[in-house]
């Protein structure tokens, strides 16, 4: 019995501390932005690491969030279901996590600079889920789209309905061999991102579920690929 191909929803990361967080950027061997030279891509406002006043208001909504949330973790608790609020692991890699957040790292021509746009959660409708497929009958990765019908907004869910007729397709494809390393990275929310290197020297970050993400790495590959850290 031949054993169906495993998908995983997955897009691009967003980041964790407050001068990047939900921010992201595409970056160039010389750390230069590349957004506007990734052919196809929808223009989006360019990437700029928040200030002073802009970190203090990210620590104040997030302290303010758990305060408001605290009655309901006790609560749960109390039912016998805990709840608790998702924790991220040991900042890795300042000039990547805190002072910068690229997502794509990639000279001209590389391989990471074709991934496509809808993996970009800021560029795509909030009702297109993106998954990786991991098929080891034709040695090919790629990327799914479709169109989810469930109701809401994408603040309150990733998808949770079911696919539009007609919407699937495939947006990227790449040989396996191609990929030369997978590895979680921690500084995320329950260790849900991961980073994905190639052959060529580029990689990506991109997140999924926790489950996803150590499911993709598994699969992918071990450990940090040598020559793939930026300068």
């Amino acid at each position: 019995m031949i054993e169906e191909p495993r998908r995983h929803r997955v897009e691009f990361a967003s980041g964790t501390a407050a001068s990047v967080e939900k921010r992201r950027s595409f970056r160039d061997l010389e750390r230069n932005d590349i957004e506007r030279d990734l052919p196809g891509w929808p223009a989006r406002p360019p990437f700029k690491v928040r200030g002073f006043l802009g970190r203090l208001g990210r620590y104040t909504l997030t302290v303010v969030t758990r305060l408001l949330l605290l009655p309901l973790y006790i609560l749960a608790d109390a039912l016998g279901s805990p709840v608790s609020p998702e924790k991220r692991g040991k900042l890795e890699d300042r000039a990547n996590e805190v002072d910068d957040f690229p997502v794509m790292w990639a000279g001209e021509g590389e391989t990471a600079r074709t991934l496509p746009w809808q993996l970009d959660p800021s560029r795509r409708s909030w009702r297109t889920v993106t998954e990786i497929e991991l098929a080891e009958q034709d040695g090919l990765v790629r990327i799914w789209s479709y169109e989810d019908t469930a109701r809401g907004s994408r603040h309150l869910s990733w998808g949770g309905g079911e696919k539009a007729p007609s919407s699937e397709a495939i947006l990227w494809s790449v040989p396996r061999s191609e990929i030369t390393g997978a590895e979680i990275k921690r500084f995320s929310m329950d260790e849900s991102d991961f980073k994905v290197s190639f052959r060529d020297g580029s990689w990506v970050r991109l997140t999924s579920s926790p489950h996803g993400a150590r499911g993709i790495v598994a699969l992918l590959g071990q450990g940090v690929a040598e020559g793939c850290h930026p300068a």
